[in-house]
């Protein structure tokens, strides 16, 4: 059975992507970056915000707060724009293994499949859920065994909450 977003409306949202075949592509600055300006420059486009992230090297988590009616745009707009950028990235980085993978698993009118099948999003309601989800989030790294400490993770906004560090995309934080 496919899984099915469903916009609940005015809400935060906890969304997931998973990179093709669980290919650490995300662990490449360039990509990395290219993926965060896809992100802010939906939630600008929707007027939504971003509340915390972390980027692993195969996927990603997001806590989103998006308006009433937006989700699938939002999901739409930032994957669909890094979905094409990130096979111009690895053509130029000549990465022919990474680029057959993805176009392996392509389908309909598209060339290359980036990310694994659609995001899942899930709306949160509760502001203890939100925070549930927000340690969840964080905690990810640590739990993969990447670092010692959930700070120490460099694609988080970990830092922002912890200790008030910017960090690689602009946070705006859940209301008291």
């Amino acid at each position: 059975m496919k899984w099915k977003n469903l916009d609940a409306g005015a809400a935060y949202y906890y969304i997931t992507a998973t990179i093709t075949e669980w290919m650490p592509l995300l662990e490449r600055p360039s990509i990395r970056e290219m993926v965060c300006r896809d992100i802010a420059e939906a939630l600008k486009k929707c007027g939504g915000s971003l509340t915390a992230y972390v980027i692993m090297p195969n996927h990603l988590h997001l806590l989103v707060y998006l308006p009433e009616g937006v989700l699938h745009k939002f999901c739409k707009l930032w994957r669909g724009r890094s979905g094409r950028h990130i096979p111009q990235l690895l053509d130029r980085q000549e990465d022919v293994e990474s680029l057959r993978v993805i176009a392996a698993h392509a389908n309909g009118g598209c060339r290359y499949a980036a990310w694994k099948e659609q995001v899942r999003a899930i709306a949160i309601w509760s502001k203890h859920q939100v925070g549930v989800k927000i340690d969840y989030i964080h905690e990810n790294p640590l739990r993969r065994g990447l670092v010692t400490q959930s700070a120490d993770w460099p694609h988080s906004s970990c830092r922002f909450y912890e200790m008030g560090d910017a960090v690689e995309m602009e946070i705006t934080p859940m209301e008291p």
